[in-house]
């Protein structure tokens, strides 16, 4: 078997004895060094109303190479095309982190035990084995259910799934196999008529949803059955009264909830934004790490934890790309701060505590900060029915429309695919562009109460981050909540 094999990376052991190569050139010449040799393939099939599905299989194969020389990390990334390449993106990397001694801040990592072992994710049906033609069958039936209204100007849908091989290893003895495989759908139909144009999608407005499973999740959309419902809440939307401004008592829904804990939460606790290392897309925090254990960022009702143990979700791993083992991280405790999502150095450097969120887009990218599976706990608010009753008047919203957010992640607006007006407790009047805004600590300290488990949803999410940019593939999940006095019609 050599290298340049396809697919030569779902065997284990010979992952490892090319990991073996690259440390093996460094060793005894570096404080610590890592490999990652990971081997990706991705299917993404895209079909357009009145247009011929566009489907592409793109595949990748490569090893990245950290080392730390003297306090300053060296890194070098290639693709593997021979056998030699593991060690020669060891020696570059070794060479990077020799040519920079003495230029900056000395990095110390805390010595820790090796952590080694296999993850792979639960699959019943690989995706890739799926025939073309019944995708794209697929993709026709839901275009066709959703575009019957004749208001339905344009409709998109689509299926994607990634496999990856993700081995590492490093120095100080940690040997880690992850096989991860993920698969998603999505539907968005854009309506128009009567001088307006609307959209509505599904399952998330944000690429559809992604989750670590097999071709099977998609059963679970029930795609096919919701698809219509989305053509004809596009058209409805278009002589749907729009929704009005000032303060309100509302029931946010679990999407639109995912997309204020991914934009208002996850960003705002990287640590890297904290400690000012990263600026780039919506800038830095209000958060400081002199506010972890004291900070009220919410109400009681609010408790935001990071779980990649949690399986079958974008965000779900065994170990980071540092090697770090996956854990249960409450980041907000009853609304209080308590944690950061952390890397290695970046836990060091502040004396706070590692949460394992150092991800990476691949071979050829440093890991950085990244949300892993971030979510809101549900509470005790019951169900969705039971937490409009106990607001009485007001507005049910999810799906997310539009956003924004300041290079703090603290002021903020949002607007929402679709509301509901809510008279005691019942839903009633549909409405169109419903906005609101707010300050991030005064918008979740604004939260009465959380909707039970049943209510709970998963959404994966792309982010990008970083230069050079680089994209996360992450999770957030929630069940609604309610928010009293919140401001409506900022946009």
């Amino acid at each position: 078997m050599t290298a340049h094999e396809w697919g030569a990376l779902a065997d284990d052991a010979y992952a490892r004895r090319v990991l073996e190569s690259a440390l093996d050139t460094v060793d005894g010449r570096v404080q610590y060094a890592d490999a990652r040799l990971i081997e990706c393939e991705e299917l993404r099939s895209y079909a357009q109303l009145g247009a011929d599905p566009d489907e592409r299989i793109e595949q990748n194969v490569g090893i990245g190479v950290r080392v730390l020389v003297d306090g300053q990390w060296g890194f070098a990334a290639r693709p593997l095309a021979a056998d030699t390449d593991a060690a020669a993106a060891a020696r570059q990397a070794h060479a990077s982190a020799v040519a920079l001694a003495g230029s900056g801040k000395r990095v110390e990592l805390p010595p820790r035990e090796p952590a080694s072992g296999r993850y792979e994710t639960e699959v019943a049906q690989d995706p890739f084995a799926v025939d073309t033609a019944a995708r794209h069958e697929l993709l026709a039936a839901w275009l066709g259910a959703a575009s019957t209204p004749a208001e339905v100007a344009a409709a998109q849908a689509g299926v994607n799934a990634k496999r990856q091989h993700r081995h590492f290893a490093d120095t100080e003895g940690s040997r880690q196999h992850q096989h991860l495989l993920e698969t998603g759908a999505m539907l968005v139909v854009t309506a128009a008529g009567h001088g307006d144009v609307q959209r509505r999608s599904y399952p998330n407005s944000f690429h559809g949803n992604t989750a670590g499973a097999g071709w099977e999740y998609l059963a679970s959309l029930a795609m096919q059955e919701n698809a219509a419902r989305v053509g004809q809440e596009a058209v409805a939307l278009l002589t749907a009264p729009a929704a009005p401004r000032g303060y309100a008592d509302v029931v946010i829904g679990a999407q639109q909830v995912s997309l204020q804990i991914h934009e208002s939460s996850g960003h705002a606790l990287e640590l890297d934004r904290i400690l000012g290392d990263e600026a780039n897309y919506a800038g830095t925090s209000f958060i400081q790490a002199s506010d972890v254990g004291t900070l009220r960022y919410g109400s009681d009702a609010v408790t935001i934890a990071s779980d990649p143990t949690r399986p079958g979700t974008r965000g779900s791993f065994a170990f980071d790309d540092e090697g770090t083992p996956a854990r249960r991280a409450a980041l907000i405790d009853r609304g209080i701060v308590r944690n950061t999502l952390s890397t290695r150095d970046s836990a060091a450097r502040s004396g706070l505590a590692l949460t394992g969120a150092a991800r990476s887009d691949g071979w050829a990218y440093l890991p950085v900060c990244f949300s892993t599976h971030v979510y809101l706990e549900p509470g005790d608010g019951g169900s969705l029915d039971e937490l409009l009753d106990r607001m009485g008047d007001g507005y049910y919203i999810d799906d997310n429309r539009s956003w924004s957010i300041d290079n703090q992640r603290l002021n903020f607006q949002f607007g929402t695919e679709v509301a509901y007006e809510v008279k005691k407790g019942r839903r009633g009047r549909l409405l169109k562009n419903f906005s609101y805004g707010g300050v991030t600590p005064q918008f979740w300290g604004s939260v009465e109460a959380v909707a039970g488990p049943s209510e709970f949803r998963a959404f994966g999410y792309p982010c990008g981050k970083g230069e050079p940019k680089q994209w996360g593939f992450l999770s957030h999940g929630a069940s609604p909540m309610l928010v009293r006095d919140l401001r409506i019609g900022v946009a």
